[in-house]
């Protein structure tokens, strides 16, 4: 592939024909969640401009896992259709921290693989948004072994009424009210622990800068541990 640092889309451009390319730049406001993800992680700071994220110098990777045409999703959104070969692809292409800020119920050996992959082979922190269904039941591939869990918080610092929790759950972030970046060059606030998962990658990029010779599993600890109980 060319244009790694630049990122890639490994969906493409038409979700009936998927069939990756090497512009992972979002289109439409289908896929805008995935541009506010990025602003929540890594939004640049001290510009006078728009927001702030917590991995503000970190380099950032855009891995596309959406089609530029699909509106299939939940008000219009894009669905996800290649999140393990994103997390795959960002792996092999030297990402320390990978967020995953989508999921659902349901996981196989084989996903669970792509994880073990990406965090023992590689040597990379798998995040991901625990879900936010307001229940415990273990949503996917947050749940897998490795990944850091995030589940969501309010300004209050209390549990979002939205965000999923249960013993599979590793830290919370804040979630509910986040002001960040979308298509077209403008802002917006969105809800969810979408949201927390990114800020907590963010964070996850910092502690990485601080202490380059931990693995990921460390870096995921070092948070962890770290956290207000």
């Amino acid at each position: 592939y060319i244009d790694n640092y630049r990122g890639w889309d490994l969906a493409g451009a038409d979700y009936n024909n998927i069939a990756a390319d090497n512009n992972p730049m979002i289109m439409g406001s289908n896929n805008a969640h995935g541009s506010h993800v990025s602003g929540d992680a890594s939004a640049v700071t001290n510009n006078g401009t728009g927001v702030a994220g917590p991995g503000f110098k970190c380099k950032i990777m855009g891995v596309k896992c959406a089609a530029d045409n699909d509106t299939r999703g939940p008000g219009g959104q894009g669905y996800i259709l290649t999140g393990y070969e994103g997390i795959k692809y960002a792996a092999d292409n030297g990402c320390s921290i990978i967020n995953c800020s989508w999921g659902g119920g349901g996981a196989s050996q084989f996903e669970q693989e792509v994880i073990t992959y990406a965090t023992i082979n590689k040597n990379a922190l798998v995040v991901a948004s625990a879900g936010n269904n307001g229940n415990n039941v273990p949503q996917y591939p947050s749940s897998f072994k490795y990944v850091l869990s995030v589940a969501s918080t309010t300004s209050s610092d209390v549990k979002s009424g939205f965000s999923s929790y249960g013993t599979t759950v590793d830290v919370c972030a804040p979630g509910s009210g986040i002001y960040s970046t979308v298509y077209n060059n403008t802002y917006a606030t969105f809800d969810g622990t979408s949201m927390s998962s990114p800020i907590t990658a963010g964070t996850g990029a910092i502690v990485k800068s601080q202490f380059p010779s931990y693995t990921g599993m460390q870096v995921g600890e070092k948070l962890r541990v770290t956290c207000d109980n």
